[in-house]
């Protein structure tokens, strides 16, 4: 490497741990990573060791500091996986409970049992009480986790996402904070003041103190001293919101990013925050005045995990193959691919994966295409939902992430959407996002940054077959909504 400055910038996902370098001109020089999968011991569990995590982040961040060199590191950024949560004794440093991913829905009573309406949650965080967000599974942690307890009797437990942690060790202690885009998904962040709120800390039992400090997410997040060198940390933010502060995903545009799960977010604007019941209302990025839009987001529970779930039925197949099979389908099953059960706008945990339209000519590549069909399915129910309660959802929606490298996924959502899809040819924009707002912050010219030239993908399907195949679908998935447990 020359002596060229970088930004350093970590993606900690669900699936594996990632630094990459960006230059001055927003290309990415050099990348290293690791698979990091969660352990799933039992049905609807999902979680990590915490220093397994933090060893693993630790280890690809410097590995890429070596191999440009610490002194051309001008800033880090840190990105994470939203919902997953950290408890921790500020003493020792060590866990003191597993690390629940936001895929692990154990916490189900402790959401049921929490002294606050739907609504009332709704109103003050944007979100809904159910067990994939943060604060029941710190509740759960708090009555189930001893080392918890225990940290908490003697006043040393620290609580906050997987960014808060990781930045934690990073600057060995000296800085405990999270950006509003992960603070908000702990399910107790009130996103009008983006303070924590006190009647649902009361609400869930987590005492309030130990919550991480919110700064904005291009901000002063202290240092990371390596070999002698001091590298800033100067911005933090949840994985989707770094896509989106990528696309620059202005009011009244729409974008999907499809990962482990698809997200799809609408900008309503950043005059206050927009509720729409059955949808997210979540925050942007902020830059460092603290301003952001809001958004309206619908997630869905499981996207590129739908393809690991089927290969671990025995359909298998590389991921490279994905398109090709696709191609090859002659009849696609009908799969709901509730994985984890449904995300917005139906907000269902009961429902299982479910197929019908088998026959002995069924062959693999039907069953493939019948999961990317289902997942643009769910995504064009949340178009339409949003469509139905006035926000239209109009070209071009811009779509992100490993998914969209699938022509036959891309074509399809397109006809389901009646919608031009831009389809982004750079595949690290959670990665660049991120790093677009520590240039920002340090006083780079981000704005000459220019994503490669998105593929347009048309709608070739007439509106009225398109229309006819989501009510064929929205059957199906009534079918097996209704179907006993």
């Amino acid at each position: 490497m020359t002596d060229e400055k970088f930004i350093v910038a970590l993606d900690q996902g669900t699936s594996s741990s990632r630094a990459l370098a960006v230059a001055a001109d927003g290309t990415v020089r050099a990348m290293k990573s690791a698979p990091l999968a969660p352990s799933r011991p039992g049905d609807g569990l999902s979680e990590y060791d915490a220093q397994i995590l933090a060893d693993s982040q630790l280890g690809v961040l410097n590995d890429l500091l070596d191999e440009i060199g610490p002194q051309n590191a001008a800033a880090l950024a840190v990105t994470s996986q939203r919902s997953t949560v950290v408890l921790w004794d500020r003493q020792t440093g060590r866990a003191a409970a597993p690390v629940l991913t936001w895929e692990d829905g154990r916490a189900v009573e402790e959401a049921r049992r929490a002294e606050v309406s739907q609504e009332e949650i709704h109103a003050v965080t944007g979100l809904y009480k159910t067990p994939y967000f943060s604060a029941p599974k710190i509740a759960w942690c708090l009555a189930h986790m001893p080392g918890a307890k225990e940290a908490l009797k003697a006043g040393n437990l620290l609580i906050g996402p997987v960014a808060s942690y990781l930045i934690w060790k990073l600057t060995q202690g000296k800085t405990f904070a999270a950006d509003p885009t992960l603070a908000q998904r702990m399910l107790l962040l009130d996103i009008r003041t983006k303070t924590w709120s006190e009647e649902l800390c009361r609400a869930f039992g987590v005492p309030s103190a130990c919550l991480p400090e919110i700064r904005p997410s291009a901000a002063d997040y202290g240092a990371y001293d390596y070999k002698g060198v001091r590298i800033p940390i100067a911005a933090c933010a949840g994985d989707q919101q770094a896509s989106v502060a990528f696309t620059d995903l202005r009011p009244g545009q729409t974008c999907i990013n499809y990962g482990t799960g698809a997200f799809l977010l609408h900008n309503a604007g950043a005059a206050a925050p927009v509720f729409l019941p059955g949808m997210l209302t979540s925050l942007s990025a902020s830059g460092a005045d603290g301003a952001c839009d809001y958004l309206l987001e619908g997630p869905v529970n499981a996207a590129g995990s739908v393809f690991q779930w089927l290969n671990a039925q025995g359909i298998t197949f590389d991921h490279r193959e994905i398109d090709a099979l696709c191609g090859e389908a002659k009849n696609p099953v009908w799969f709901l691919p509730a994985l984890g059960g449904l995300g917005a706008p139906y907000w269902d945990y009961s429902v299982t994966p479910a197929f019908a339209g088998l026959s002995p000519r069924t062959r693999r590549a039907d069953w493939v295409a019948g999961a990317a069909r289902g997942v643009a399915f769910l995504l064009a129910d949340i178009a339409a939902y949003l469509r139905a309660g006035g926000y239209p959802v109009s070209s071009p929606v811009r779509v992100s992430g490993g998914l969209s490298r699938v022509s036959y996924l891309m074509r399809f959502q397109a006809d389901l959407l009646q919608a031009e899809l831009w389809v982004a040819q750079e595949a690290e924009s959670t990665v660049l996002g991120a790093a677009r707002l520590t240039a920002r912050q340090i006083g780079w010219n981000a704005g000459a940054w220019k994503e490669a030239a998105a593929e347009r993908v048309l709608p070739a399907l007439d509106g009225a077959k398109a229309a006819d195949l989501h009510q064929r679908w929205q059957a199906f998935a009534g079918w097996c909504k209704a179907r006993p447990s």
